[in-house]
């Protein structure tokens, strides 16, 4: 048990990934949603549905609603994704979080 219970330990207190913080303080704000939609890829496909729903949380609120027709747009998909997630499709998620990655990345010019 005390084996188990130190695994455990050292699973929760991993180091930060010193490459991963590089490139997230030095990456665009258009690159930072980029990687929230690889985030939430990554999350659909563990079947983690913690980790998706603070995904879909983080995405709602870096919405802007200075620009409301676009911001509503984003928001609505945003519920569909979660109402999926809460339901337990992964797939449909999964599918709208690449989808997502792909029109942002395109117009946003985000390689």
């Amino acid at each position: 048990m005390k084996m188990y219970a130190a695994t455990l330990e050292k699973k929760v207190q991993r180091k930060p990934n010193p490459y991963l913080t590089q490139k997230i303080m030095s990456a665009s704000p258009q690159q930072l949603i980029s990687y929230v939609y690889d985030a939430g890829v990554s999350a659909c496909a563990q079947q983690d549905r913690d980790r998706a729903l603070r995904v879909v949380q983080v995405l709602i609120n870096s919405l802007n609603f200075d620009y409301k027709e676009i911001s509503t747009s984003f928001y609505n998909i945003y519920r569909y994704i979660n109402n999926s997630l809460s339901t337990g499709d992964f797939a449909e998620a999964k599918k709208y979080f690449e989808d997502l990655k792909t029109i942002w990345s395109e117009n946003m010019n985000v390689v």
